[in-house]
């Protein structure tokens, strides 16, 4: 009986457990891009978002929250897109963790300083859940 009691005291703590190490094994941005800079104040499921400013606007924007890199992002000009424009051989910046899941917005009134309509992609190496707490 005592050993049930313990793996069920166990099990009860792994979805905490899970949770507080959310973004653990996440790369640090200090480590990614050490001469980085903040580009965004903290966006809610996103962080604080940092780039080299020569990449912008297409990026790569790390995505950091709690100095963790959450997500890569990329920015694309609408009328360049609607052109034809090709981005091929975009570069992250840094090993990848497995990915989470991928969004891709159309923003009318651009983002940031850059007011013209754009489409953001986003890579997210965490899921919605541990977004959703930053």
């Amino acid at each position: 009986m005592k050993s049930a009691t313990c793996l069920a005291a166990s099990l009860a703590l792994v979805p905490f457990a899970g949770w507080a190490a959310g973004l653990d094994h996440l790369p640090r941005i200090a480590d990614v891009a050490p001469d980085a800079v903040a580009v965004s104040p903290h966006v809610p499921h996103m962080g604080v978002h940092y780039a080299h400013p020569a990449d912008l606007p297409t990026g790569p924007i790390w995505c950091v929250i709690d100095g963790h890199v959450v997500c890569v992002e990329y920015m694309f000009m609408a009328g360049a897109l609607a052109a034809g424009q090709d981005w091929t051989g975009l570069l992250t910046g840094m090993e990848t963790p497995p990915i989470s899941h991928i969004d891709m917005e159309y923003m009318a009134n651009g983002a940031g300083p850059i007011s013209d309509p754009l489409y953001q992609l986003h890579i997210y190496f965490v899921g919605a859940d541990v977004l959703a707490s930053h």
